[in-house]
């Protein structure tokens, strides 16, 4: 895994098969923009982002665009849905194109008990529920520096 710190304060969480962007956002509120295949090790940077944003407002709500994301792998799924299990205060939004992303979403509810996991395919739905929790927030491209593996 490459992790690499850009100027503009977000984060690069970097495999053979995908990547992940962590923005910083704030007020419990954590920004990711995926693309490719989301395995186990991006579980640990994804659970200590939540963690972070949960220990410093109390509550951690993750915006996820995976618009660009053609799956997470079955152990990336138990290891977030298990966390998120643990943690009743913390939900997630995900802007999605593939009904398997969705399916997965569902499943993940079920387990959970509860709908704290939603799905949307409209940019601009998603965005309005982002904008709810922070008036700033936007969809924002994944920025890879000229120097990193584009899986």
């Amino acid at each position: 895994m490459n992790v690499r710190r850009l100027d503009d304060g977000s984060a690069l969480y970097i495999d053979a098969q995908g990547l992940i962007q962590s923005f910083p956002a704030g007020n419990g509120v954590v920004h990711h923009a995926r693309r490719g295949i989301i395995g186990a090790p991006f579980a640990k940077y994804v659970i200590a982002d939540c963690e972070r944003e949960l220990g410093a407002s109390g509550r951690c709500i993750l915006m996820v665009d995976g618009y660009e994301t053609k799956m997470h792998t079955t152990e990336f799924r138990e290891l977030l849905t298990d966390w998120f299990r643990k943690h009743e205060s913390a939900t997630v939004h995900m802007l999605i194109r593939s009904r398997m992303l969705e399916m997965a979403l569902n499943v993940a509810n079920m387990v959970m008990g509860v709908g704290r996991a939603r799905a949307y395919y409209s940019v601009e739905d998603w965005e309005a529920a982002g904008k709810k929790l922070l008036p700033s927030f936007r969809r924002r491209e994944i920025a890879l520096p000229s120097d990193s593996v584009k899986p």
